[in-house]
């Protein structure tokens, strides 16, 4: 019998809900004999075996090694990427959770099982058959993909996934699998810089510039700024049009779609064609219009020239994250 097996981050065991939903789909296709069960992976000393329980899978797979814990980031994504290429021979898919992490471990893992990797996807049974389907052309059209060979190792949205019709019930069996991997010794240390995402879909915090900054020149400015807030920068249409700035950097109903935490748009006006694009937990304006239809959405607004306001801006969030830094290394001084 053939296995779909998840391997769940300790926030969030969602995957195997999806695992159990792709199971049913698959069977539902072809003889009930033909089900696959849901396997839950766990890394000793990342994810306990009772966290995994929680999902309800047919067996929860522990994985020891005799080096002690298995370590998250890179430095350990050769002990279980090894050890996860090594344990999924009969499965039919191999699911992580979209993060940093997650796409790391998956494309590890495939480029030693020789196998297909798709991330951030959503899968799909079609006619008993795996497809993974995911936007793409920056969010303006669907594209699917057939796997070749099996398993796929895919990461997907714990946000965005299904449930199975029948939620399982009754107590996982549980296994324990010691393994002979060692993590990285290339590795002496990992440390997260916070570098501004290049994908504006993707994106945390963008700051944009529209053309009321005039030329091409603003966007200097737009980049000083950005680089205060750790964003990306974009634009709206019109400094596109005239060359300004590339068209991967457009923001609207032509361009980009943004769900961000922060968005400054700078000399933006703010029309519909923009705005219905861009969903922000926090949006601060920069224009020298009071009546400007940006401000409707403002949470906070700054009336005035982009070109006097914006590095008084950016100068107090410059001094604004270097304090918080520095509280943060008295807090693990003391």
């Amino acid at each position: 019998m053939t296995r779909i097996v998840a391997v769940p981050d300790d926030d969030d065991v969602a995957l195997l809900d999806e695992a159990h939903r792709l199971a049913e789909a698959i069977g539902d296709a072809g003889p009930v004999s033909e089900q696959p069960t849901v396997v839950a992976v766990t890394f000793d000393g990342l994810v306990t075996p009772e966290k995994a329980a929680a999902g309800a899978p047919d067996e929860v797979l522990h994985v020891t090694r005799e080096e002690g814990e298995f370590t998250s980031g890179a430095a350990g994504i050769r002990a279980r990427s090894q050890a996860l290429a090594e344990l999924t021979d009969d499965a039919r898919a191999v699911l992580l959770p979209d993060t940093a992490d997650g796409t790391d471990l998956a494309a590890a893992t495939a480029r030693r099982r020789r196998g297909a990797c798709v991330t951030d996807c959503l899968l799909r049974v079609r006619d008993g058959e795996l497809r993974a389907g995911r936007p793409v052309y920056g969010g303006r059209a669907y594209a699917e993909f057939e796997f070749e060979r099996e398993p796929p190792v895919v990461t997907l949205n714990t946000e965005s996934l299904g449930t199975p019709d029948q939620h399982p019930e009754g107590e996982p069996t549980e296994r324990t699998v010691e393994v002979d991997v060692a993590d990285d010794g290339r590795l002496r240390h990992v440390e997260t810089f916070e570098v501004p995402e290049d994908d504006l879909s993707k994106a945390r915090r963008i700051v944009a510039g529209g053309f009321g900054l005039g030329s091409a020149d603003g966007f200097d400015l737009i980049e000083d700024l950005a680089d205060a807030f750790g964003a990306a920068s974009g634009a709206s249409r019109p400094p596109s049009d005239e060359g300004w700035v590339p068209y991967d950097r457009q923001i609207g109903v032509t361009g980009k779609e943004i769900d961000v935490e922060v968005y400054v748009p700078c000399a933006i006006s703010g029309d519909s064609y923009h705005m219905r694009s861009v969903n922000a937990d926090h949006l601060i304006p920069i224009n020298s219009d009071p009546n400007a239809r940006v401000f409707n959405f403002a949470d906070i607004g700054i009336v005035g020239d982009v070109y006097e306001y914006g590095p008084v801006l950016a100068e107090a969030v410059r001094r604004a994250r270097a304090g918080d830094e520095a509280a943060e290394t008295e807090e693990v001084a003391e």
